[in-house]
This record gives structure tokens, sequence and C-alpha cells, in this order.
């Protein structure tokens, strides 16, 4: 062979060589980055030695009205860790022993607590992320998560309904007017069957 058909071979092969090179190194572990896929709705996070997760708040869809807040607090520590949740002026604060999960779900199975977590003074709607921030002794993180409603079907169930009102409407009548129309219904009935 000439020189100069060997000096190309061996340019042409330098040009395969490298740019294959250099995609094997974009694949090694020390360039990608790691990347931790959270399934399912709701915001994920850690504080402290507390993991936050499915973190979200659940409204109507006309984005009236109270919103009721779901999570999960997994307490890695080796103590018992006073947790709260602060969201819309509301606080909720629980206590997660060491090595124990806390559910907050009143319609799960695997729920901790029965009573339901409202928040009536939301600033967000539907489609909205919501900060919430979670305290864990001194260790604070806010968490931004998501506003979901009730036009996904399985949400319908944990749309939180309007507190009834305190004082009466223009519209109710009093209990002693019942009574007495009610009573003067029943001595007229007595009156004509009698």
């Amino acid at each position: 062979m000439k020189r100069h058909n060997r000096a190309a071979l061996a340019v042409a092969a330098l040009a395969l060589v490298i740019p294959v090179s250099g995609c094997a190194s974009l694949l090694s572990p020390h360039q990608t980055a790691e990347y931790h896929y959270n399934a399912g709705d709701g915001a994920w996070g850690s504080v402290g030695d507390v993991e936050v997760r499915g973190l979200m708040l659940i409204m109507d869809e006309s984005g009236k009205g109270p919103a009721q807040l779901f999570f999960t607090l997994i307490n890695k520590g080796d103590s018992t860790a006073k947790v709260s949740l602060d969201v819309g002026g509301k606080t909720t604060t629980e206590s997660v022993k060491a090595g124990e999960t806390f559910v907050q779900d009143p319609e799960s199975s695997a729920s901790t607590s029965s009573k339901p977590v409202i928040v009536d003074s939301l600033k967000a709607k539907p489609g909205d992320l919501a900060d919430v921030t979670v305290k864990v002794g001194s260790d604070e993180k806010t968490i931004r998560t998501q506003v979901l409603s009730n036009s996904l079907p399985y949400y319908e169930e944990y749309v939180p309904t309007e507190k009834p009102s305190e004082s009466p409407s223009e519209d109710a009548s009093q209990p002693g007017e019942d009574a007495s129309q009610s009573g003067e219904q029943g001595e007229s009935a007595t009156g004509i069957n009698g």
C-alpha cells in the first residue's frame, strides 16, 4: 500500500473512533444525572430525617371553597419526629415514631388519621402549585405541591364541602313559627274530623 492510502485510512479510522468514544463517555455514570421518579400524584421531599410523600391538595373544580390536604410522612430517624405542615394559614402537627409511617387520608385503609385536614383559605385554584411549609425540629422546607380537583372522577369523594353557616339564613323559619303553624293545622284538622 502506498503511504498516502495508509495515512488516509488512519485519518478515517480516527474520525470514526473519536465520535464513538465521545458518545460512550456521555453514558458513563460520572456524566449522567441521578434522577428519581416519584410515581403517583403529589409532591415529594425530605426534611431532616422525615420523608414527605404524596403531598397534595384536592378541591372543587370551580376553585371555590375549601381544599383537603393529603400526605404521608416516613420517619427514617432514630427518634420520634414532630412534623408540622403549614398551607394557607392552616397548620397541622403530627408526631411520627422512629421507623414508622403516618398517612393522612381518611378514606384509605392505611390511614393513621380518620379526620380530614381542611384548608379553608387556600389562595390557589385547581392546576396551580401551592406552597406547603414542612418543619421537622429545626429543619424547614417549602414544598410546592399540586392542587387537584374532582374533574378526575376518582377524586370526587375527596372534595370537601363548604362548612355550614353558623348564623341562620333569612329563608330559615323560626322553630316557634313551625310549631305554632303545625299546631294550628292540627287544631283545624281536629275541628274538621271531630
